[in-house]
């Protein structure tokens, strides 16, 4: 190649560059200073309704790298774009961030100079113009309307010094710095401040039983190792308002891998005041990230079907994310399980929820927050449902000495009962179907990212199942609730359904017997006497009133050691309080 014709290539590519750079150089502002104060910067921008679309842009300097939030509004509602299209409940935020921009005005013009730019905060977060240690980089916005028109473009920077409640701005592309009245708030990228936080849709007081199945699981050579520690089943008595041990076993001393049924020991006691705790923050569990399913695994979870049909490369991200198929210790098939153990949760409209908890890790805004993934399936609990009895409706007799009228008036009258009941039971049904039909639906296209620490309130270990007999409490046991209609056993007691490797919920019944076990221990009155005074004598033993079911149940089951301890000190405290009284 001549030099010559090298010299022209050089020229064109040197003359096209200069254009390049012309095109794109900043627009230059043709109003005065004096003419933009006190006027909005989107003047075209007018009505809030006209956002379809949001988009924020940030610069994170502990990564080096931009981070972005959108949020779309689609033919299904408000979606998280950035979050593979999670439902957001965007119009309250929408409405807010979108009011913030309509009628901003200018209060002063600061400068013109791009060399000012890093000092008041407003370098546009660009991924072609930022390095790793890039200072004064502000925030972008972007709202946009029909066919993806820009109805306002902004750039964020620092806080005036004197007055917090003033920000610096710039529009992209122009190098005019003002400064605004601007709340930045409104621009949350908060995954949690844009959806539903209800995760569960979960009333803790309709908590019928709780089971903890405490184990983890580790790779080894040979396989998978599982770890069991305890698993526990409570159950909540609506009418006695006491929780009660259903179920309780223990890693054996023998074998580690298995588990062994056990009891409380006489002077222990259930923890109350934790469990009552436990229930009362499955609300508060926050979702702090989510990531898609892959189709095929959404369907077989959406529909119950064998995970078999469900492609190796679907299945990865379940293993991949601490969960897989496995038939744990006492099981006799395979189900889905997490590999830091479960909590079931039984409720009293006969839905039961299974809550997986998957591998943790660290990530979040905060670098540093502790993280788990969490799994989550509902079924129908069909023996905590059962139909009901209906009344044999009887067959007319006709003769002389029968009233045919009288009788078809009582056979009408069973017919409408027994209508009236199945109608109830089908309403029911139907509304608990329902409900698991939409949680389903969300939860299998999902897999949940929660605080480990909302995690750990939900957990029970060994330890905190039980406390002495004698140990008071902080909170009282009588705390009033709402009454809701409770699944109730043939003794009147509120209990879970059946469970692999539990008793059938028609014999299952539970270990504690007394309620009185469950309510805090009383401050001991002094035990100092006069000494003149006689002994008080010792009051009768009354028999507790029981139902017939209840004294049946008492006559098939030994004393409750625990029951008998309390019952003792009871009526210590009786004896007590009447010498002190005379």
């Amino acid at each position: 190649m001549s030099e010559s014709l090298k010299t022209i290539i050089f020229v064109a590519i040197a003359a096209i560059i200069g254009g390049v750079a012309y095109v794109s150089r900043p627009a230059p502002v043709t109003s005065t200073p004096e003419e933009e104060v006190n006027q909005a910067l989107f003047p075209e921008f007018t009505d809030p309704l006209q956002a379809e679309s949001m988009k924020i842009t940030r610069f994170d300097s502990d990564r080096g790298q931009l981070r972005q939030f959108e949020v779309t509004d689609t033919r299904d509602g408000w979606q998280i774009a950035t979050k593979s299209g999670y439902p957001a409940n965007a119009t309250e935020h929408m409405s807010l961030a979108a009011n913030s921009l309509v009628d901003l005005n200018v209060l002063r013009v600061v400068g013109d100079l791009p060399g000012q730019h890093a000092e008041f905060g407003v370098i546009e977060p660009n991924a072609n113009s930022l390095s790793a240690d890039s200072e004064g980089v502000g925030e972008l916005i972007t709202i946009k309307g029909k066919s993806d028109k820009t109805l306002a473009n902004l750039i964020v920077g620092a806080a005036d010094k004197e007055d917090p409640k003033l920000r610096y701005v710039r529009i992209p592309g122009r190098d005019r710095i003002y400064l605004v009245r601007l709340d930045p708030s409104v621009f949350s990228t908060e995954f949690s401040d844009w959806i539903d936080k209800d995760l569960l849709k979960l009333n803790p007081f309709d908590v019928g039983s709780l089971r903890f199945r405490n184990y983890t699981m580790q790779a080894n050579p040979t396989g998978i190792s599982v770890l069991p520690q305890m698993d526990a089943t409570v159950g909540f008595n609506q009418d006695a308002n006491a929780w009660q041990l259903f179920r309780l076993q223990d890693a054996s001393p023998d074998d580690p891998s298995k588990l062994v049924g056990v009891q409380l020991p006489a002077d222990q006691k259930l923890n109350r005041e934790k469990l009552d705790e436990i229930r009362n923050a499955l609300n508060d569990i926050t979702i702090v990230d989510v990531f898609r399913k892959p189709d095929a695994l959404a369907d077989a979870l959406k529909n119950n079907l064998p995970l078999e049909q469900v492609p190796q490369d679907d299945l990865r991200t379940l293993i991949a994310n601490g969960f897989f198929p496995f038939t744990l210790p006492g099981e006799t098939k395979a189900a889905m399980v997490g590999v830091n153990g479960e909590l079931v949760i039984e409720t009293v409209d006969a839905i039961r929820y299974r809550l997986l908890f998957g591998i943790d890790k660290l990530g979040g805004d905060n670098k540093d927050q502790k993280q788990q993934y969490l799994f989550v399936q509902t079924e129908f609990i069909d023996e905590m449902l059962p139909p009901p009895n209906l009344q044999e409706v009887p067959e007319i007799k006709e003769g002389e000495d029968q009233d045919v009228e009288a009788q078809a008036v009582a056979r009408e009258k069973i017919l409408q009962e027994n209508e009236a009941l199945m109608t109830a039971y089908r309403e029911q049904k139907n509304e608990a179907m329902r409900k698991i039909f939409e949680l389903n639906a969300r939860f299998a296209d999902w897999y949940y990212v929660v605080k480990a620490e909302d995690v750990d309130k939900i957990l029970l270990k060994r330890d905190q199942l039980s406390v002495p007999l004698v140990q008071a409490t902080t909170q009282p046991s009588g705390t009033p609730g709402r009454e809701f209609p409770g699944i109730m056993s043939g003794n009147g007691m509120m209990r879970p359904s059946a469970q692999p490797a539990t008793p059938p919920a028609s014999t299952a019944k539970p270990m504690e017997t007394n309620p009185a076990t469950e309510e805090p221990a009383k401050e001991e009155p002094s035990t100092e006497k006069p000494a003149d005074e006689k002994p008080a004598e010792e009051p009768k033993e009354e028999a507790p009133t029981k139902s017939e079911p209840m004294a049946k149940e008492s006559e098939d089951k030994p004393a409750d050691p625990e029951a008998a301890t309390e019952k003792e000190s009871t009526e210590a405290e009786g004896t007590e309080e009447k010498a002190d009284s005379e």
